[in-house]
């Protein structure tokens, strides 16, 4: 399936045809943080006294995307390229944010897309998605789909329903490490609605290829970096299920996840996570308390000894 074959969210903010060809020009998601190809290329479009751009406007009436039509030369065919601050402007609008900003107030635009920010950040999650599925953004990559069984387990779906079944999750889910979405599949069966990131991209695409992911919910980023892409207070719920493996040499790392976790956790929100072993969940709860978090430390063992053998439930 090519990116072009189906009608994405962003063809639908900017009104066109399924078979019109969209490109954001950042490699990735995470690389919308410092926006560099972006910045570059603006500067030399501005200068060029016949570019066309048209602009995204947002419900505030901030320009938080920039649209430029490439006519088909003899290099490429005709394309869109969109260019976006609406990244590096979260938590607080970073220096390449502002200088966007700045080069968008400057330009004389020739018409303007209306739409909401959360919907266009949810465009630039889906585009990144679908992208990474077509392998359009791991040159030469050589890594062909898994079967299903990878994502699918009997078992392991059965014990996380039981947990989920047990401890109600509420309102704004962020899952971490979520991985092919092994976990993520229960979450939905259940009824939620997770935002699911992860920093292994091959792990991503596997799961958005059996649809154990949803492309406008998934996002590729590291974990130990959540407040660069989030505001404080952002959700209800955090879990992460079957993280590891946790050892006292690699602790640090995920001990900075609790951190991070922590910091966007609304006041009386929840987290919830689980591990195979005893001491991997005790280096959780140590780092998660250290923060202020209340919590349990549950023993969900069985004689199979191999998923969610051990549950930290606590809240801020």
């Amino acid at each position: 399936m090519k990116a072009h074959e189906r009608l994405m969210l962003i063809h639908k903010i900017l009104g066109l045809a399924d078979n019109e060809t969209i490109c954001f020009v950042e490699e990735s998601y995470a690389s919308l943080k410092n926006n560099i190809l972006t910045l570059a290329y603006l500067e030399n479009i501005r200068k060029d006294p016949d570019a066309k751009l048209s602009g995204i406007k947002d419900e505030t009436g901030n320009i938080i995307g920039l649209v430029l039509f490439n006519p088909e030369s003899e290099e490429s065919e005709s394309f869109w390229a969109i260019f976006t601050n609406i990244i590096s402007s979260v938590p607080i609008p970073n220096n390449s944010s502002r200088i966007f900003s700045g080069i968008a107030n400057d330009l004389n635009l020739e018409q303007l897309y209306n739409t909401t920010s959360r919907k266009f950040i949810e465009a630039v999650i889906e585009y990144f998605s679908v992208e990474l599925v077509n392998r359009h953004l791991c040159e030469n990559c050589n890594i062909t789909k898994e079967p299903f069984n990878m994502t699918y387990i009997e078992s392991r779906n059965s014990r996380l329903h039981g947990i989920l079944e047990k401890y109600e999750l509420k309102g704004e889910i962020l899952e971490i490490c979520c991985g092919n979405g092994m976990s993520t599949l229960p979450l939905v069966r259940n009824g939620y609605n997770p935002l699911s990131v992860d920093y292994d991209k091959c792990q991503i695409c596997q799961g958005l290829e059996h649809n154990a992911l949803d492309p406008k919910r998934t996002i590729v980023i590291d974990a130990t970096k959540l407040s660069d892409f989030f505001s404080e207070d952002s959700f209800d719920t955090i879990v992460g299920f079957m993280l590891g493996t946790i050892y006292p040499f690699n602790k640090s790392l995920w001990e900075k996840m609790m951190i991070e976790a922590v910091k966007l956790l609304r006041h009386e929100g929840m987290i919830l996570l689980t591990v195979n072993k005893k001491e991997e969940i005790e280096i959780l709860k140590n780092a998660l308390e250290l923060k202020g978090i209340q919590g349990e430390l549950i023993d969900n063992t069985d004689n199979k000894g191999i998923y969610d053998q051990w549950i930290y439930i606590g809240n801020k």
